[in-house]
Parts: structure tokens; sequence; C-alpha cells
């Protein structure tokens, strides 16, 4: 059990720094000034990828709380708030990008500001609960 533990907390981490990385690489592609084509087609990437990568860090939390026979230490709490609160701003921005119309620029520079303090917000709860995390052990 202890081993199926460690292989998963490894995963876990893993899939955290690497949800990181795709954080960072979605704040520098909003940053570019791209033509309407261009940006949607970054979006529809990368959010598939971006999905899978969330949803692997909960499948792998989900391991480690069950190997650990449901004991709930205030991180775990942490982690679940943090991880919603991605997923509900990645959600209202995959709305927003839905509304996205190729002669608006208002909604489009909505949507890019929009995307940038999300990606931000993003990497800073990332960073912070890496830091909690070990702090904690």
């Amino acid at each position: 059990m202890d081993e199926l533990f460690q292989t998963t907390l490894i995963f876990h981490t893993a899939f955290a720094g690497i949800v990181l990385i795709l954080a960072i690489f979605n704040y520098f592609f909003i940053n570019d000034k791209l033509d309407y084509k261009r940006l949607v087609k970054r979006v529809r990437t990368i959010l598939p990828i971006y999905y899978l990568f969330l949803a692997a860090v909960l499948f792998t939390g989900l391991i480690l709380l069950g190997v650990a026979k449901f004991t709930i230490h205030h991180v775990v709490y942490l982690m679940v708030i943090v991880w919603f609160i991605i997923l509900m701003m990645t959600i209202r921005r995959y709305k927003k990008f839905k509304s996205l119309r190729s002669d608006d620029e208002i909604r489009r520079g909505r949507f890019v500001r929009f995307s940038k303090r999300k990606f931000l917000i993003d990497m800073a709860l990332i960073i912070a609960m890496i830091a909690v995390a070990y702090m904690v052990k």
C-alpha cells in the first residue's frame, strides 16, 4: 500500500506541475497579438489538454485519498477548494470563448483580459498549493 501511495504521489505532483506549465504556456499564448482565427485555434487546441490534466490531478488525488483511508487534513480541503476554483474559472472562460465572434473586438478584448487574469490566478494557486503541501510534509 505504501508503494501505491508513493507512486501515486509522484504522479499527482507531476500532473500538478504539468497543469502549472500549461497555465504558463496559456498565459504567454494569450499575450500574443493574434488574429481571431489563430486565437480560436490555440484555445481549441490547448483547452482539452488543460482539462485532461486537471482531471488527472483529481483522479490521482482521489486515489491518494483512498489509500490514506479517507483521512482528510486541512491541506486536502485546501487542494479541493483550489481545484474547484480553477475548474469554475476554466468553465467561465470557456463560456466567454463560446460567445466570441470574429467581428466583435470588445468581447475579444474582454476575453483576453479575463484569460490573462485567470491564468495568473491559476499559476498563483498552484504554486501556493505546492508550497503548502511541501511545508506540511
